[in-house]
């Protein structure tokens, strides 16, 4: 049977106004394919986004209206494959398929319109099912055109907003991040102490600071050189994140061979154990190679209202740590 196909140009304008004013994004391919589904009639519809070209042999599906449609389709043996070739397809009937099983359905006519960029490539399709037999007029197209450069400029903004997220989420981390070690920066450092010390004051959470200097860091410079001193830094950072506990345990670099420890919802016995460790781990480790037996002098100070500022927290650890180094160093001081 062969079934007339009604369309209404302007009621099809109306709708392309309407989705480009009040959607963005992927809500907007999603309602612009809900809208292609209604105005022509479908029963499927997918927008599509090529994975390789030159040919096109694989598409990632960015919106069906049928869930069951694979993400990952394969062009081989059907429709899709020639719109790749920038031309808009027809199949009045017995059109073919490679994900018939998953639908559990049997369509008879196809549409295919390709999306292209700027150069004129084809980059992905707007595929239309229907399960009836039926000639789409050739007034249609433009229309069809009209959605595929809406999708194609609405895709490309998406995809440049995402790379200028990663960007951006990029720039923020190199700002906060050491980079020798790629442990926190002091910048950061004096961020998190105010944040905790906020949250102190309103009881809403304890912590402690460990303040760690290596032991002479300088006599290591001076036998192995900055290389082998920087070699030292990138390990012990390592040994730091190793025996941290991501979400609760905060590893920065403050500068040079000092590097500072916060960590949340800890106690001060707790802190003092889990830098014995430290201390433990990090003799072990280095005593294996050229570099030797390295220790460590730590000062402790717990995060405590009756305290001022985040400052004088700072202040008092570090003060503990210079008690360690003076006393013989290898020790901690809480």
């Amino acid at each position: 049977m062969n079934n007339k196909f009604e369309f209404d140009p302007y009621k099809a304008l109306k709708s392309i106004l309407e989705i480009t004013s009040f959607h963005t994004g992927d809500e907007f391919i999603a309602h612009t394919a809900i809208e292609i589904k209604k105005l022509f009639q479908a029963d499927l519809v997918y927008i599509t986004k090529a994975l390789d070209f030159n040919p096109t042999t694989q598409v990632k599906v960015v919106f069906t209206t049928n869930n069951k449609v694979p993400k990952i389709i394969d062009l081989d043996g059907i429709p899709g494959k020639f719109v790749f070739d920038n031309k808009i397809i027809r199949i009045k009937e017995h059109v073919k398929y490679n994900f018939l099983d998953l639908l559990e359905e049997r369509y008879e006519s196809f549409y295919g319109i390709p999306i292209t960029n700027n150069e004129n490539k084809c980059i992905g399709h707007i595929a239309i099912y229907s399960k009836q037999i039926r000639d789409l007029p050739k007034e249609l197209d433009d229309i069809a055109l009209i959605y595929s450069r809406k999708i194609e400029r609405e895709t490309r903004r998406i995809e440049l907003e995402k790379e200028n997220l990663q960007i951006r989420k990029k720039l923020e981390e190199m700002i906060i991040t050491d980079t020798l070690t790629t442990l926190y920066n002091r910048r950061y450092f004096t961020k998190i102490c105010a944040d905790i010390f906020a949250q102190i004051k309103r009881d809403s959470t304890q912590a402690v600071l460990s303040y760690i200097d290596i032991d002479n860091f300088k006599s290591i410079n001076d036998k192995f050189g900055h290389k082998g001193g920087d070699l030292v830094l990138i390990n012990f950072a390592e040994i730091l994140l190793e025996q941290s506990r991501k979400g609760v345990d905060y590893v920065f670099r403050l500068g040079g061979e000092e590097f500072c420890i916060i960590s949340i919802n800890t106690s001060l016995e707790y802190s003092y154990e889990h830098m014995k460790r430290i201390m433990k781990i990090t003799s072990n480790r280095f005593g294996k190679t050229k570099f030797g037996e390295i220790t460590l002098s730590i000062g402790l100070s717990e995060f405590n209202k009756k305290f001022n500022s985040y400052e004088e927290i700072i202040n008092l650890a570090d003060k503990k740590m210079y008690e360690a180094k003076n006393s013989g160093k290898n020790q901690i001081v809480k």
